[in-house]
């Protein structure tokens, strides 16, 4: 299915087919196993909304089609949601616009969560957000996490989409992780050979790679690759 049919013709780029996207957001989240009811669609589309409006002035991101931002942004950050289950508390380090922290707070509201970033303009955009949406138990720190070793023993899960190296994410964190607590590393497509040598990686920081999830995002929107890797002891 073409992108552009949930398009408007418009001079704004905000302008857009809010009913065709939000169909396009149930259907795309339950393909990844993800079911939104209709007020946390609602909240997707203010999300949205205000991510394209402060984008024209901020560069948030570098996608900027409305259905894009959607399945790449959205939909992606929901992905690791189903291998969650029972999780109370998330850290998502490096979370820029958002993400993944965000999204998974409003399709798993019970979840206690906590974004770090280094930006100050993003973590001012994500502060924003989180009014707008009024979402309860969520925290926001600038800074780096390495700035911060106290926070990470908090968290059942840690979670990171935006760290182009893991290796370095390993070294940050191999030190400060609590016992049977699980890292989840967000990457793009990946091979066999890719995930063997992150697996050695993660094994010399005492993480032991624990689950492997290689999906494709709806519409053909490109591969992702989610690795689990627990403490070891």
């Amino acid at each position: 299915m073409s992108w552009t049919k949930f398009l408007i013709s418009s001079a704004s780029a905000n302008r857009v087919d809010k009913k065709s996207l939000l169909h396009l957001l149930r259907r795309s989240c339950d393909q990844i196993g993800v079911e939104l009811i209709p007020d946390q669609a609602e909240q997707f589309w203010l999300y949205l909304q205000e991510l394209l409006e402060w984008n024209q002035k901020f560069n948030l991101t570098g996608i900027t089609q409305p259905e894009e931002i959607l399945i790449k942004h959205f939909v992606d950050s929901l992905t690791p949601l189903p291998y969650l289950a029972g999780a109370k508390g998330l850290l998502d380090i490096g979370t820029g616009a958002g993400f993944p922290g965000i999204p998974l707070k409003i399709a798993a509201p019970f979840m206690q969560v906590h974004l770090v970033d280094s930006r100050r303009k993003k973590i001012t955009f994500v502060q924003h957000i989180i009014r707008s949406l009024n979402l309860q138990k969520i925290l926001v720190s600038h800074g780096r996490i390495e700035e911060m070793p106290e926070v990470v023993p908090r968290y059942q899960i840690v979670i990171s989409r935006a760290f182009q190296q893991p290796e370095q994410l390993f070294h940050l964190l191999s030190g400060l992780l609590a016992p049977q607590s699980v890292l989840v590393v967000m990457l793009g497509p990946t091979n066999s050979g890719d995930r063997s040598r992150l697996q050695k990686l993660g094994a010399a920081s005492r993480l032991v790679l624990s689950r492997v999830v290689c999906l494709q995002l709806p519409h053909r929107s490109g591969a992702r690759t989610l690795l689990f890797f627990n403490k070891r002891y």
